[in-house]
């Protein structure tokens, strides 16, 4: 089998069996005063209630929802692995040829992060689809993110892309 028709296989293969799916494991991250602050400052945000004492409640300004998507996608995903002909692989063959290419956020319903907080990343898998003309991968991880009291900080469509010969 040529490495074309393997990677359509692997592709087709990825985007039949994982939609729905959790992916393995969780990402524990901890939300740091400091961290809140200087991320606020990056974007120019000057408004004391992402950038005030500690001591007057600040919370984090929705930016800082990319601290915490990015690291729980590179923590989640390079290390999962599938199973595929009776034999267990990594789901991302080479990690430098795996992307994160856009996310789409939503915090109907979700409390603001605060200093302290212990936020919990986990994610399934959503639609995946091939790019034929590059054999670029896609696929989109249904991101939950709560805090250490199971109540609910945002949630995000992230999308993820595996070049060619990556997967």
């Amino acid at each position: 089998m040529s490495s074309i028709e393997e990677m359509k296989n692997n592709a087709k293969f990825l985007i039949e069996t994982l939609p729905g799916k959790e992916v393995p494991g969780s990402v524990r991250i901890n939300v740091r005063y400091k961290n809140l602050v200087n991320f606020a400052k990056c974007f120019g945000i000057t408004d004391p209630k992402y950038i005030g004492p500690e001591e007057e409640g600040i919370i984090a300004c929705h930016a800082y929802a990319n601290a915490y998507t990015i690291k729980g996608l590179y923590s989640l995903v390079p290390g999962a692995k599938i199973v595929k002909d009776g034999e267990e692989r990594m789901l991302v063959k080479n990690p430098r040829l795996f992307l994160h290419t856009g996310n789409i956020y939503n915090w109907e319903g979700c409390v603001d992060v605060k200093p302290g907080d212990k936020l919990t990343v986990t994610a399934k898998w959503g639609k995946l689809w091939l790019v034929e003309a590059n054999m670029m991968l896609f696929a989109e991880l249904i991101t939950t993110i709560k805090n250490q009291n199971n109540e609910l900080v945002c949630n995000v469509v992230v999308t993820a892309g595996i070049r060619k010969g990556g997967y």
